[in-house]
């Protein structure tokens, strides 16, 4: 019998938790600070904020995504056993990669990704991802621009599973 080296959540493993990097993959993260006042929650799209290097949860269509929340392992809970990214806590944001997430509606394996932007009955947090078998893409529903996101496994509104992202870039194309 092989070695196995995967982390949680691999092939021979039950999911992993949400925003913790699936199957030992190569990722490519990148670290900003929670600007916001609303903390942030581990496996959900965060924003571009206004200063250099800060980002934020997402409110509307519109705001440039930065990538898919991190799970730290050594992130404490709050008073009420929740763990999140504090407002000025640095988070880490995968944009290239495996990671788990909450998924925010019933989903498939292949199925694009697209952001619940006020999130959805699975995961209720602003930045929760869904997919194209919920609906397409339009209000309140966004395709990820600059970014490829497929879906890893079939998972149930709630369930968790796995998320591929390669981040291609994207820009302002407005002044």
């Amino acid at each position: 019998m092989a070695t196995v080296l995967e982390t949680v959540g691999g092939a021979q493993f039950v999911a992993g938790y949400a925003g913790q990097i699936a199957d030992g993959e190569v990722t490519q993260i990148d670290s900003f600070v929670n600007s916001g006042s609303t903390a942030l929650d581990f496996g959900i799209v965060v924003v571009r904020d206004t200063n250099d290097r800060t980002c934020k949860v997402m409110a509307a269509d519109t705001d440039q995504i930065l990538g898919i929340t991190v799970r730290h392992a050594d992130k404490a809970a709050d008073s009420s056993g929740n763990v999140k990214y504090a407002q000025y806590d640095s988070v880490p944001i995968m944009r290239e990669g495996v990671v788990f997430v909450k998924a925010a509606e019933a989903v498939r394996r292949g199925d694009q990704v697209l952001v619940i932007t006020a999130g959805g009955a699975g995961n209720t947090a602003a930045g929760a991802l869904g997919g194209s078998k919920g609906g397409v893409a339009g209000s309140g529903r966004v395709a990820i621009p600059g970014m490829n996101a497929v879906w890893e496994d079939t998972v149930a509104s709630g369930g968790i599973g796995r998320v591929r992202i390669l981040t291609t870039g994207t820009a302002r194309t407005t002044t």
